[in-house]
């Protein structure tokens, strides 16, 4: 196949496509995508990119029929006049790998050389006359490994020729990251090191700052880019302003369009709609540099301007968490703009104190006065437009906690338990309404009378319907203080209601107080589902002393998976001493092959309540600390009951608390408890130093 033909589509139709399969089947339409990928009419250009997006590179997926798409993918970006060409380039880019290119492999390192392969095209094209071209071209220059020197010095010599606004960030962009490979450090640093200053543009300047931060100095450390010196740079831009996406003037059903409408929605009225982007980019740059970072945050959350607010709150939630740090001054300025009532600004503070847990107490008091001026109730989407709810009621018939409520109860305000009681006292109850209430533990038992009828007036026989579940979830979190309602859940067991590993949870917790009971959880011991019957096990410990029943169950766990066996050590070390026949399999379980290290952590926690031994258990907690961070909170809890003992295992804990990056923290997905398991982590740490 050759490039030189007029038809940058010649040959297309000679390959059998059909015998290719994407994501959803026989490849037969990617004919008709790649020539509407360039075709006249933005809307069907549009459809036939997220076509591409969604099937032949599904998810970031490669094919075979991605790999039969790159040479006439190619052929398009190298005709000029050709509609869609940018669009083409970027989606090159990304089949490439641009943004992580190294030790790609199979069918990803054959898109990146098939890619990579016309480095002259894109090294050409960086002149050409469209500069959305050169700004996609740019952007994929990064992919070419092979060609990297020659690649940073081709982008390098274009930054003294380039004047367009939207191509410059670019081109500084793949350079740095480049140069964060080690691909000429010196060369790009010295040269962002003088633009820096050189430049005009604030928005450049600022560009230049984020990537100049985040690329190591001669001497190894970060150069010098005070934040001293970017916050007037920052102030002038939302002075003058930026462009903004423009509205488009047509609509597609796809992905892709929606993504765009939702740029073009938030630039709506906006002044200067790209300083988000600087903001974020350059607060991420300063990465562990805690201090740095809030030197940036705080003055902006304090600026006069709303877009300058605005923008700062995302790289706050970032920085919160992904980081530790004393966040009590710029969790106080995010709870100020929920009291400022800004409907621009309130589902985005909100959105960032949602999850915090204790780390919210700064914003209670502007939290708990939004939401005592605010709707019980509100229809999903208006809370993200601005409206604060006690409620949110979503399209498929459900409710949830609304989230200022939610970060209100996360931090265990007493304030929050009168629309608590109100939530839970609805006909459609929220489905999350079990949570919110556990945070406060035996102080939510005035709920009890509220929440014991629930308990018989919420609807059975629904496998999705999980509200009751939270309820037992909130009174084993009150523990004894919760006894009242053992005569409803009798009354539940009598109706035929399944002893849910929630419900024996629950009864566990309530303790002896819960005798009447025992039948019915005597019987789930025999149930064959693992949850069921390790849970039945310890309620029959904590309620009766119950030690032959629950070792029983135990016994017929350690026989199963591994999984089963983790379920059955965690029955043990609840058991303590009256477990002691077991001690010789839980030492041999010490030195199984979990590669998560689970199942010998287990072992180790089961092993210490039973023998009080302490040496054994040493070096398999120090394994699992090392191998797997979400084990830490756990091993840190067994060695701060080991005391002296764990004395070995200091230099870990100093270590994990000398850091600043959360144990539980990635690039890669995010959980709603992340940042209070963290906190936790850091205090089971200083308690384990101190035992």
């Amino acid at each position: 196949m050759t490039d030189d033909t007029d038809d940058p589509f010649e040959g297309l139709d000679d390959i059998r496509w059909g015998r290719m399969r994407h994501a959803y089947g026989p490849a037969v339409e990617v004919p008709e995508l790649l020539r509407g990928l360039a075709d006249p009419d933005p809307a069907v250009r549009e459809q036939a990119l997220d076509a591409m997006y969604g099937g032949v590179f599904h998810q970031g997926d490669v094919y075979p029929c991605t790999i039969a798409t790159i040479p006439f993918l190619v052929r398009v970006a190298t005709r000029p006049g050709l509609p869609g060409r940018p669009e083409v380039i970027r989606l090159l880019a990304d089949l490439a790998s641009a943004d992580d290119p190294l030790g790609l492999t199979a069918l990803y390192r054959q898109a990146n050389e098939r890619v990579t392969a016309a480095y002259p095209l894109w090294s050409a094209l960086l002149e050409d006359p469209d500069p959305d071209v050169r700004a996609a071209t740019a952007a994929l220059l990064p992919a070419c490994l092979e060609q990297a020197r020659s690649a940073v010095a081709r982008l390098l010599a274009r930054l003294s020729a380039e004047e367009h606004p939207a191509v410059l960030p670019e081109i500084v962009r793949s350079a740095a990251a480049m140069a964060r490979r080690g691909e000429s450090v010196a060369e790009v640093t010295g040269r962002l090191a003088r633009m820096v200053t050189a430049e005009s543009d604030p928005a450049i300047q600022l560009t230049v700052a984020a990537e100049l931060v985040a690329l190591p100095g001669p001497d190894g450390t970060a150069p010098a880019v005070e934040v001293a010196d970017v916050l007037p740079l920052i102030a002038e831009v939302y002075q003058t302003g930026t462009p903004g996406t423009p509205p488009a003037g047509f609509d597609t059903p796809t992905l892709v369009g929606a993504l765009r409408r939702m740029r073009e929605e938030a630039d709506e009225g906006r002044r200067a709609p790209r300083a988000a982007a600087l903001v974020r980019s350059l607060s991420t740059a300063y990465g562990e540099r805690v201090a740095d970072r809030l030197s940036l945050l705080t003055p902006l959350l304090r600026a006069p301007n709303w877009e300058c607010r605005l923008d700062a709150l995302m790289p706050a939630l970032n920085l919160i968490n992904g980081w530790r740090g004393d966040y009590d001054e710029l969790i106080a300025l995010v709870g100020e703009q929920v009291r400022g009532g800004d409907p621009r600004l309130l589902w985005s503070a909100v959105h960032v104190l949602q999850d915090l847990g204790a780390l919210a107490a700064p914003a209670a008091d502007a939290l708990a006065q939004a939401l005592t001026t605010a709707g019980r109730v509100a229809r999903h989407p208006a809370t993200q437009e601005g409206h604060i709810a006690w409620v949110v009621e979503w399209p498929d018939a459900t409710s949830s906690v609304g989230p200022a409520l939610r970060a209100l109860a996360g931090a265990a305000d007493e304030r929050a338990l009168p629309m608590l009681a109100w939530a839970l006292d609805r006909e459609d109850m929220p489905k999350d309404i079990g949570g919110p209430i556990g945070r406060y533990a035996e102080r939510a038992a005035p709920l009890l009378p509220i929440l014991r009828r629930r308990l018989h007036d919420l609807p059975t026989g629904d496998p999705r319907d999980h509200r009751r579940d939270g309820l037992m979830y909130a009174l084993a979190r009150m523990g004894p203080a919760a006894a009242g309602v053992v005569p409803d859940l009798v009354t539940l067991l009598e109706s035929g209601e399944p002893p849910t590993a929630p419900l024996l949870g629950a009864l566990g917790a309530i303790g002896p107080a819960a005798r009447e009971c025992l039948p019915y959880i005597q019987a789930a011991a025999d149930d064959s589902d693992r949850s069921v019957s390790t849970a039945a096990a310890k309620a029959l410990w904590r309620i009766d002393g119950d030690a032959e029943g629950a070792y029983a169950v135990a016994e017929r766990h350690l026989g199963g998976d591994r999984y089963a066996v983790t379920a059955a050590t965690a029955v043990l070390a609840e058991l303590g001493p009256a477990a002691s026949a077991a001690t010789d399999r839980l030492r041999r379980l010490l030195r199984h092959g979990d590669e998560h290290h689970w199942l010998p952590l287990g072992a180790a926690q089961a092993l210490w309540r039973v023998t009080g031994e302490a040496d054994p258990l040493l070096p398999v907690l120090e394994r699992a600390w090392l191998a797997n961070p979400h084990t830490r909170r756990e091993v840190a809890a067994l060695w701060a009951d080991l005391g002296p003992a764990a004395k070995g295992a200091h230099h870990l804990l100093h270590a994990e608390l000398g850091r600043t990056h959360r144990h539980n923290a990635s690039d890669h997905g995010y959980s709603s408890s992340q940042v209070p398991d963290d906190e936790e982590l850091v205090r089971l740490c200083r308690a384990a130093l101190m035992s």
